[in-house]
Parts: C-alpha cells; structure tokens; sequence
C-alpha cells in the first residue's frame, strides 16, 4: 500500500501549474529575452515605462544610451529648412530667393505633403502683366509715325520706364549677384542689355545734342531703343513664369505622392 501512496502524490504535484505563467512575462529591451518582473535582475523607468532586464548588463547598455533601445528620439523638432539650387546644388541657403550663381529661384531641398506658397511665381505673374501691359502700345508707337520724333520718343520713355525700372528689378539684382560673386550667368547679359538700352535712349530722348552729328535724323532726334528694352524684359518674364509654373507642378506631382503613403503603420513583432 505504500508505493501507492507515494505514486499518487508524486502525480498531484506533476499536475501543479508553473511557478510564472509566460504571459505574465515582459520583453527585455536590449537582447529580448522574456524576464518575470518578480525576478528580474534590475529595472528602470525611463519616459514613465518601467523596463525590466535580465542581466545587470542589460541594464547598464539601457542606461547609457535608452533611445537606442526605446525607438525614440532626443529631440522632436523639425529639422530646419533649406533651399538649394536645382542647378547648383552646393547652392544652400537658410532662406527662399535666387541663386547667387545661375540666378534660378531656389527650391526646397526637403519636399512635404503640404503645399508652399510660391511668392516668387505671384510676383513674376504680376510683373509680367504689367510689363505686357505697358510694351503692347510702345511696340504700336514704335513702328508708327503718327507722333513727332521729339514727342514720340517722350512717350516711348514714359511707356518703357516702370518695365524696366519695376518689372525688371529682379533680373538687375540677380546681374548684381552674379557681379559679386564673379559667376556671371544668363541674367548678367540680360541686365547688360536692357541697362544699356534704356540709358542710351534716356539719353537720346532727353538731350540728343550730346550725340554727334551723325547720330541724328533730318528734325534732331536721335534713335531710341525703348521697345526693345521692354520686349526682352516681357519675354524673359513670360520664359521665368513658364519655368516656375512647371517647376510648381512637379512639386504637386510629388506631394501627391506622398499624400498615397499611409498616415499610420503597425510594426510586428516577432514575439
């Protein structure tokens, strides 16, 4: 009778449930080895989170350097912004405007979901009508003859001056920059150009006595260039609309990309 005694409570205690469930058990963050919080080695909050750790080692490489282990970052603040040159780009500024090199509008080098206000276009846009605005008529004056050569070319200079004098001062700051910084580019002959026509015929128009006998026609004028000046500046306008208008459309190509990725994502684990 006593064998059976002995085998019957040897089998009562094979039945007993294990000491710690594995559910009750928590992931080590450093090697991911499951760990009962009762008999951890150590623990340590960080961030209000309570990890435990299997080994003291664990918990010393989580001390020194916790965001390794957490997934998260020192620092939540976006990253400043940046604006580079499609042309050239070692070209980085801290802040939109033109490209001290090759004159283009900078551009940001990070592109996001939300849609930057393109300030550069809208003032491109408005000069460019204001500029059409104005040199329509002064071609029509030009190639007529219905106003006296003396009056015809004071007119010419009233009509061409806010083109030149407004609607061109980007490309005359741009000609500047590219003074400065001894890399002349695309805005420097134009600068060149529109400058040198319009002072020549302010000149002429103003004081055409100052010119040799040579210069001037049978009443006293002198030829003026003030359409020309003023066409270069419409169509260099016209050309820097289409080319930010272009460039606007890619971005919203790309941000509309990046409106098809998924706002969340669900990571899984292995355990």
């Amino acid at each position: 009778m006593e064998p059976k005694k002995g085998l019957r409570s040897l089998r009562v205690i094979s039945e007993e449930p294990a000491a710690t469930p594995s559910a009750e058990r928590v992931k080590d963050p450093v090697c991911g080895m499951l760990v009962d919080p009762a008999r951890a080695a150590g623990s340590h909050v960080h961030d209000g989170i309570t990890y435990h750790f299997c080994n003291p080692r664990c918990l010393e490489r989580f001390k020194a350097e916790p965001t390794k282990f957490t997934g998260a970052t020192e620092s939540c603040e976006p990253p400043a912004a940046e604006w580079i040159c499609p042309m050239d780009p070692e070209v980085r500024q801290d802040h939109a405007g033109a490209c001290p090199k090759c004159g283009m509008a900078l551009e940001p080098r990070v592109i996001t979901e939300a849609a930057p206000e393109n300030h550069e276009l809208v003032d491109m846009t408005r000069r460019l009508w204001v500029s059409v605005a104005l040199t329509v008529p002064l071609l029509g004056l030009a190639m007529t003859e219905l106003l006296p050569g003396r009056l015809r070319a004071w007119c010419e200079l009233g009509l061409a001056s806010p083109v030149v004098l407004w609607a061109a001062r980007p490309f005359f700051e741009r000609l500047w920059a590219s003074v400065k910084s001894r890399s002349l580019n695309m805005f420097t002959l134009i600068g060149l150009g529109v400058g040198v026509a319009y002072l020549f015929s302010v000149v002429a128009a103003i004081a055409p006595g100052l010119f040799p006998p040579d210069f001037r026609a049978p009443d006293g004028t002198v030829g003026v260039y003030f359409e020309a000046a003023a066409a270069i500046v419409a169509l260099v306008l016209l050309g820097q609309v289409m080319e930010l208008r272009a460039r606007a459309r890619t971005g919203a190509a790309i941000r509309a990309l990046l409106g098809l990725a998924p706002k969340t994502a669900r990571r899984l684990r292995g355990d």
